[in-house]
């Protein structure tokens, strides 16, 4: 093992030397462009004659639309149009196309403070806004309700008249017998944890320019990770077909999952590019994003937890409320998500899940860096310390004994190809010095937390597809073309998608140029979400470049005069196995396939994983997931008693990264993924009251901020997943799911008391404390 200061980091021994370019320290191959300005995001894009649009929002919760008026807005000077939904399709569109009940500007009601109600296209941001207050809406206010468990009882408030106690969906997932699990249990736990509203913070807000041509062809320049999702969806919505509607992807400042599918400004701009007949850009302020868009999903999570003695686990409980707000998108597959890492983090036999997804007239939710792992992660591994201190069992024991492991299936029916959870938990134990660091007493703590998620996307919880293609195209000067539809959104993949191809055909990196972003160009893929892309375009790359090296091979043969498997490339040259004086240069081979045999070199590869299946649709079972990634976080805290301010002082991270493909992308994907879980244990959270967001900019909803981060220690344990390109997987998710857990656990730890809903503020420790206190006295009397 090679360790590297002041970041630790674990590589396989050899890998320098068996290698060329996968697991080295490449900066990505976009610094360069960002660096200087030249990559062009949506607000550098402006086009001819283009127009500026506004949306007018609902400023009540709950509210019939008695009547809109836009005459005094028409008439604005410089104002070119405005819309109500009498001017749309009045589609509704949802993530899952078998639950939708969004309308792009609501129509009879309103649901949520912030829906869109009317909108307008001006000739500059200034006018467009002015003129919202010019829409006169009448409103009839309806009873609201905003908190899941009140609005599921009886008599409350009706946010849909078919909607029995406000139970958007239920579903209930069972695996082994649970209650002979208990029966075996020597100790059962119960607890109730909760999990707040948060917002993606991205540096860039949700925007979109829609452009009808004169042929009538939509293109929409937008800040998506799935291009293909929002062409499909806004073809349902505008009404027209698919291929009418070309998707440009411009550099995205940000998405976190929270840009994979259409909000309402895609169709808001391309209606009201239609009907002005010129571009038109709509763009979310920074206040819009806090209000409008949509939130990871809030949930309370009742756990229960059957344990023997020895500290094996028998069994597993748990009911999941989430808060779905007010409309759907993907609650339901989050659940699913939440409930299943619940029942597959550690070996627990028998498994109980029940969910309900509940509608209240708050902003509804999306997926944020996670799929429903963040919530269930905090719930099960705060539980984890709590069970090990109850048995007077170090926390480390009780995870080892309960570790996943390679070869397992777990009673979802999940088949872990690759499992480092264990070495993650010992190596994470020896570097951050657990055993000696545990026996200290306040206001030092120190905690852990582990995770179990994708790394390589899935079929997702309703059995969709999970795959990606390539083309390539190899040049006469020996270059190479590559194409996908898979984005770069900042994460670094079009630098790993780089790295294996230059590995697999042999040649430099800067020979390779990548294209993507463009739905006329690029091929359909799944898009850039779960986890997937090293996984599954890293595949796909893999594939086509090997299937471009069998034919470059062949035409190299007949130049050489030897068999193609006598032939090996490196470095830009073919070579004769065991006679490396006997070449030819890779651009000679393609002029050649060029100009003498009239044939480019190209290649197509749609690689799909082989090896998952679609989920039972009433059991759930099946392994979805082509690969699991694994981790463990080590937080040390201190902890203020006087004020119960928490400072986060270290952070150990040991991941599971199957091959690590680039370090140094690794690393940071670990460390922002850390800083994102440390602001949702300690700081984030939408504070609404009465529907009405309180906190909508970044003065008073707080983020971590960049002296808050603490020192970061990243151990990468490879494994070598057997079906990943050169045995990756991915980590961009797993990376910020323990995170809030290990630091909850080293508050426990400081100052022994355990705070169950996140985020763990001064006042909640404050609070906490005092009932620590009380609790002594009474029990000294």
């Amino acid at each position: 093992m090679v360790l590297k200061d002041p970041k630790i980091v674990i590589e396989m021994k050899g890998i320098g030397d068996q290698y060329s370019f996968i697991g080295k320290r490449v900066p990505k191959i976009d610094s360069i462009y960002m660096a200087t300005g030249e990559a062009k995001y949506l607000d550098d894009i402006k086009l001819p004659g283009m127009l500026y649009a506004k949306v007018l929002r609902s400023p009540h919760p709950h509210a019939k639309i008695l009547n809109i008026d836009t005459n005094k807005a028409m008439k604005y000077p410089g104002v070119k149009a405005v819309i109500t939904a009498e001017d749309t399709t009045k589609v509704k569109f949802c993530h899952l196309p078998v639950t939708p009940n969004k309308m792009v500007l609501a129509d009879e009601k309103v649901r949520f403070i912030g829906d869109e109600v009317a909108a307008v296209a001006a000739i500059d941001e200034v006018t467009a806004e002015e003129v919202l207050d010019l829409i006169e809406v009448e409103y009839e206010i309806l009873p609201a309700v905003f908190d899941p468990e009140k609005a599921m009882e009886s008599g409350a408030p009706k946010i849909y008249e078919d909607c029995e106690n406000n139970i958007a969906s239920t579903f209930v997932r069972e695996f082994g017998d649970i209650g002979k699990g208990f029966n075996e249990a020597d100790l059962i736990f119960e607890d109730r944890f909760t999990c707040p509203p948060v917002v993606s913070c991205t540096i860039e807000p949700h925007g979109c320019i829609a452009s009808f041509d004169i042929s009538n062809r939509l293109t929409v320049w937008t800040t998506t990770q799935n291009p293909y999702n929002i062409q499909r969806a806004l073809a349902g919505v505008l009404k027209i077909p698919v291929n009418n509607i070309r998707i440009v992807n411009a550099y995205v400042g940000g998405a976190f999952g929270n840009k994979s599918v259409i909000l309402p400004l895609e169709p808001i701009a391309a209606f009201l590019a239609k009907k002005t007949n010129r571009p038109v850009k709509l763009v979310n302020n920074r206040q819009e994003e806090f209000i409008s868009t949509r939130t990871r999903y809030s949930m309370i999570i009742y756990l229960k937890t059957g344990v023997k003695k020895d500290g094996f686990l028998t069994s597993r409980e748990a009911k999941v409320i989430t808060n779905n707000g007010a409309y759907n998108n993907k609650a339901t597959g989050i659940t699913l998500l939440t409930c299943n890492r619940i029942g597959n983090l550690y070996r627990v036999p028998n498994v109980r899940t029940k969910a309900f997804i509940v509608y209240t007239n708050n902003q509804y939710g999306d997926a944020l860096r996670g799929w429903g792992g963040p919530q269930a992660h905090f719930a099960v591994e705060s539980q984890m310390d709590i069970i090990a201190e109850a048995l007077n069992m170090d926390p480390l024991e009780l995870r080892l004994k309960n570790a996943n492991q390679s070869g397992d299936t777990t009673p979802w029916g999940w088949k872990i190809s690759s499992c480092g959870l264990t070495e993650c938990l010992k190596e994470v134990a020896r570097i951050s010095k657990w055993d000696h660091k545990r026996k200290q007493s306040g206001p030092k703590g120190i905690g852990m937390a582990s995770v179990i998620h994708t790394g390589g996307g899935s079929m997702g919880t309703h059995g969709g597809g999970n795959y990606s293609e390539v083309f390539m195209k190899l040049n006469s000067d020996g270059t190479v073309n590559v194409v996908t539809g898979d984005s770069d959104i900042g994460q670094g993949s079009d630098t790993i998608l780089t790295q294996i191809v230059a590995e697999e055909l042999g040649i430099s990196m800067d020979n390779i140029k990548i294209t993507s972003r463009d739905t006329d160009v690029t091929p359909v893929t799944m898009g850039t979400w779960g986890s997937r892309v090293t996984f599954i375009g890293g595949n796909a790359a893999k594939s086509a470049a090997s299937e471009m090296k069998r034919k470059l091979f062949e035409v190299a043969a007949e130049m050489l005069e030897v068999e193609p498997h006598n032939l090996e490339a490196k470095g830009g040259l073919i070579y004769v196995k065991g006679e490396p004086d006997k070449y030819l240069s890779i651009s000679e081979v393609a002029y050649s396939s060029i100009v003498k045999k009239g044939e480019t070199i190209t290649s197509k590869v749609t690689y799909s994983p082989k090896n998952t299946s679609p989920p039972d649709p009433k059991t759930g079972y099946g392994n979805y997931c082509p690969t699991y990634s694994f981790g463990v976080h080590v937080a040390e805290v201190e902890v203020d008693e006087e004020t119960g301010k928490i400072m986060v002082t270290n952070i150990f991270a040991a991941h599971d990264v199957g091959r690590a493909i680039n370090p140094l992308l690794i690393e940071g994907q670990i460390e922002g993924g850390i800083a994102m879980g440390i602001g949702y244990a300690l700081l984030e959270k939408l504070q609404w009251e009465s529907g009405k967001t309180l906190n909508p900019n970044f003065c008073t909803y707080k983020i971590i901020n960049s002296t808050e981060i603490p020192k970061i220690q990243t151990l990468l344990i490879e494994t070598i997943d057997p079906d990943g390109p050169f045995g990756a997987k991915g980590v961009g998710e797993p990376a910020t799911i323990p995170t809030a857990p290990a630091v909850a656990n080293a508050i426990y730890n400081a100052i022994r008391v355990r705070v169950k809903d996140l985020p763990i503020t001064p006042d909640k420790i404050l609070k906490a404390l005092k009932e620590k206190q009380k609790g002594e006295l009474i029990g000294k009397k």
